[in-house]
């Protein structure tokens, strides 16, 4: 079977015993020797413990004991992720130590029968948006390995882009996720706020942090958070599973779909615009309405948003700033050194307006929408020699205007789903649906709807081969 088979398509395989978990995860680790080395997207292979895990799985099957619905399925985790007798290094050097528990993420994967085959690239402390990791090895894009991958989350775009792995889990706090498969081609859910248990989880900002499944597909994301959401179990809920295709369909054809790409056009690429409208022409085959819509205070929001998370890696990391910080690189000192210099209090009165800012916006935004389409980026993937390792400022002006059309959503606490819409001089585009708290289903159904109509998340990168 390919290494670039989605998640479902695996787990399915797997399960009617047309692969083994064996085969499946010497597959994967096959593929990680061969490109990995080009593209970095991991920091850890445990090769032998996976090995000994899938192995574990196959028995388990043949003595016909139950199956989750990640049975044996090799999957990877972004390393903010505690695993027992294990470091968490969150792209650094300066947290080494060994975790004595597994994040309630991980348990839950374990629990579903997931394989698990190590941990993968990010910027250093979450506090990024390039892939570029002084420790660990800049992430390269599968597309062009002279483009960035965006970040935080790159290693968990990169090995799905690259047939590493058919899913990996990843993290978001002001777009850490969507940005990277955007710029890689796959499809990332953002999920709501406190949808996903933090425990265990190295932390970035927590009153914006959401733990976010990234695939190939919609279904693929789906069938993740069903597992690693709410329910207790990690095992296969009705309530929880993947709707069928049908139902998925019958769903998006209710929903009033409202258009915020043109709030972002001023200084974006026009051949993403054009990709973006093209989306929206192929959406309004499927939905009950469509409408153009603005989206209320998105620069106040993305201010509030900005005062917390500075203040919180200031609160975070204020102990290894002073005594480790010629350890710590440029790029992410200077992504959270500013937080030192803000009043606490500023933060504590940005989260404060919360509920009454998502009051407003849904009654805005959402008035006569059930979900909205805007950007992700407003460029593809840039050259990593135009992005300046060493002055953090020319990254914060790089990703002004993405963080503009991400960073709203994580202050407010809505789902938000990736998906590639096109391509730019040979480079994935992607767009993003934005829903109403708790509405993953919706935006679930309106991204399958779509990918039944287009093939761009089934596009292979050209490293690929």
């Amino acid at each position: 079977m390919r290494t670039d088979t989605c998640l479902a398509e695996l787990a399915t395989a797997i399960q009617d015993g047309q692969l083994s978990a064996l085969s499946a995860t010497r597959n994967c680790l096959d593929r990680i020797a061969q490109l990995d080395g080009r593209l970095r997207a991991f920091i850890a292979v445990d090769g032998q413990d996976a090995l000994q895990e899938a192995d574990l799985r196959d028995q388990a099957q043949r003595a016909g004991q139950p199956c989750g619905p990640l049975h044996g399925v090799p999957l990877a985790v972004k390393d903010l992720f505690a695993r027992a007798g294990k470091p968490t290094t969150a792209g650094s050097k300066v947290y080494p130590q060994p975790a004595t528990a597994d994040a309630t993420v991980i348990t839950r994967l374990q629990r579903a029968g997931a394989v698990l085959l190590g941990t993968l690239n990010l910027d250093e402390f979450a506090a990024g948006g390039t892939g570029m990791n002084l420790h660990f090895g800049r992430c390269c894009n599968p597309w062009d390995v002279q483009r960035i991958t965006g970040g935080s989350s790159s290693g968990s775009a990169v090995a799905v882009a690259s047939g590493m792995v058919p899913a990996t889990l990843g993290s978001d706090t002001g777009g850490s996720v969507r940005v990277p498969a955007a710029y890689c081609g796959v499809t990332a859910i953002k999920p709501s706020y406190a949808r996903v248990s933090l425990d265990g989880v190295f932390p970035r900002a927590p009153p914006f942090d959401t733990i976010s499944p990234v695939g190939r597909s919609v279904q693929d994301c789906e069938t993740l958070l069903a597992v690693i959401g709410t329910s207790s179990t990690g095992r296969s809920d009705r309530a929880l599973a993947p709707a069928a295709l049908d139902n998925a369909l019958a769903l998006a054809a209710k929903l009033r779909l409202g258009v915020a790409v043109s709030q972002f056009a001023a200084g974006a690429d026009e051949g993403v615009i054009g990709c973006l409208d093209e989306a929206a022409n192929v959406l309004a085959r499927s939905v009950a309405a469509q409408r153009t819509v603005d989206l209320p205070d998105i620069d106040l929001i993305t201010g509030l948003h900005q005062a917390v998370v500075k203040s919180e890696g200031a609160r975070i990391h204020r102990e290894v700033l002073r005594t480790r910080a010629a350890d710590i690189s440029l790029a992410a000192r200077g992504a959270i050194e500013a937080g030192l210099f803000l009043d606490p209090a500023l933060a504590r009165q940005a989260l404060s307006l919360r509920a009454s800012v998502l009051e407003h916006f849904l009654a805005q935004a959402f008035a006569k929408a059930d979900v909205l389409l805007l950007p992700v980026t407003m460029s593809v993937a840039p050259r990593a020699q135009d992005v300046s390792q060493e002055t953090a400022s020319d990254i914060v002006a790089l990703f002004a205007q993405s963080g503009r059309a991400c960073r709203f959503v994580n202050y407010l606490g809505l789902p938000a789903l990736s998906l590639p819409c096109g391509f730019r001089d040979g480079m994935p585009v992607g767009l993003q649906l934005v829903g109403r708290p708790n509405r993953e289903d919706q935006l679930f159904a309106l991204g399958r709807a779509y990918q039944q109509m287009t093939t761009f998340h089934l596009r292979q990168a050209p490293v690929v081969g």
